[in-house]
């Protein structure tokens, strides 16, 4: 006659059944943080085009700013200053404010003589803020 082995029981093991609950629990858990992060849910978030408005005066040479949100800086901003030949990129620092002057005729380097365009582009969304063309300058 056969006999059976007995091995000895381990009072202090888990089931097969409560392994296979966490095991379950787990990979549900780690599809929501991968559902979330790649919908957008979690990480970094995409900023929104800020509101800034310009006034370009025709005879001081001049563009300001006539209202900007709050929180914009002017790193975050492209400034693009053009005429039929060349064109140049003009920075400034610090933060965006309601009276903030650019001069044509002292501030970009080199300086642009003639019809010149200006182009504003918001960098992290690569939006638009406004394109201005003076004449004479």
């Amino acid at each position: 006659m056969y006999q059976m082995k007995k091995y000895p029981q381990n009072q202090f093991a888990v089931s097969a059944v409560i392994g296979v609950i966490i095991m379950v629990a787990i990979t549900v858990t780690m599809g929501a943080v991968a559902y979330a992060y790649f919908t957008g849910m979690i990480g970094e978030q995409n900023r929104a085009t800020p509101a800034v408005s310009f006034t370009p005066s025709s005879t001081d040479k001049t563009i300001t700013v006539t209202t900007a949100d709050i929180d914009i800086f002017w790193k975050d901003i492209n400034i693009t200053i053009t005429n039929a030949t060349t064109y140049t990129y003009y920075t400034k620092t610090g933060i965006v404010k309601a009276g903030d002057t650019i001069n044509l005729q002292t501030d970009p380097n080199p300086i642009l003589r003639g019809t010149v365009t200006v182009i504003f582009r918001f960098i992290p969304t690569n939006s638009g803020l406004g394109s201005y063309t003076l004449e004479n300058v």
